[in-house]
């Protein structure tokens, strides 16, 4: 085989291969609501269709487990991993409390919202002291208490 057909030969391979990865982004862009164009795992879209019908207490005792694991995992060190926890607790779960909470009391649901993705993730992300992010941890189980009554009585 000669050169020019060789060259002839990866120019036909790369102009395939361009005019493929166009028709894959193409798709993905015209599908916007797709999970995979999302960046969503199938594991996390069935995992966030899941907790979308569960009950408020469920959420709140699933929120409190995760805080808990992101404490532990904050205290040996795993930092990291612990944010990234945090913000499973807040995406996969309490996402799904916020307009139930929000109909029975806006202020405590915008509180804890904000303490949860914001303050908490922001502590760990910057290395705070175990005592802060602790400290943190217990003011939302806290307002997770109180949301739990609210549930209850309503």
């Amino acid at each position: 085989m000669t050169n020019k057909n060789t060259s002839q030969m990866l120019m036909s391979s790369k102009t395939l291969l361009l005019i493929l990865s166009t028709i894959t982004l193409t798709s993905i862009v015209a599908i916007p609501n797709s999970a995979f164009a999302q960046g969503i795992t199938e594991s996390t879209a069935v995992a966030s269709e899941e907790a979308s019908s569960k009950d408020p207490i469920t959420l709140i005792n699933e929120i409190r487990d995760l805080l808990t694991q992101a404490n532990n995992q904050y205290v040996a060190g795993d930092h990291v991993s612990a944010a990234e926890t945090v913000r499973i607790a807040y995406l996969d779960h309490y996402e799904f409390l916020e307009g139930p909470l929000a109909a029975l009391d806006p202020a405590l649901m915008e509180a804890t919202e904000i303490l949860i993705r914001e303050d908490l993730v922001a502590a760990m992300e910057s290395n705070s002291s175990v005592a802060v992010v602790q400290d943190l941890i217990n003011t939302i189980n806290t307002n997770l208490d109180q949301a739990e009554l609210l549930f209850q009585q309503a």
